[in-house]
């Protein structure tokens, strides 16, 4: 309840937003507004930055999930398969579903199966 700022009721309201949020945002906003108003060769300086940083905060968070207690019954949960599941059919629909939603429209890729699609066919 701490992390996620959980209400026992919807009678509270929704609460105000975590100010740490709200500063790392504003940070962030600061941040692209000065990169983008020194202008071009300034972003591309930016840019060697913003391309490794990424990496270094994943690095991070995963010594500090190997580290944790537990950390290797979830890996091996995770390596060793369930082959049973390959046979329920839920599990499919739950795979395909994502795979549509991983595409989204702005892929463009849901649209070019839909041309192909006859009118009179059940697929939506």
């Amino acid at each position: 309840k701490t992390v996620l700022k959980e209400k026992t009721s919807i009678d509270d309201g929704i609460g105000l937003p975590d100010w740490r949020l709200a500063l790392c945002l504003l940070g962030s906003w600061i941040c692209v507004c000065g990169v983008l108003s020194r202008g071009v060769k300034s972003t591309g300086k930016a840019s060697y930055f913003l391309a490794i940083f990424p990496y270094i905060v994943l690095i991070a968070l995963l010594i500090r999930a190997v580290t944790l207690d537990g950390a290797i019954n979830g890996i091996i949960f995770f390596i060793n398969p369930n082959w049973e599941k390959l046979l329920d059919p839920k599990v499919w629909y739950a795979a395909v579903t994502q795979c549509f939603f991983s595409l989204s429209v702005c892929f463009g890729a849901i649209i070019s199966y839909s041309s192909h699609n006859d009118f009179r066919h059940n697929i939506y």
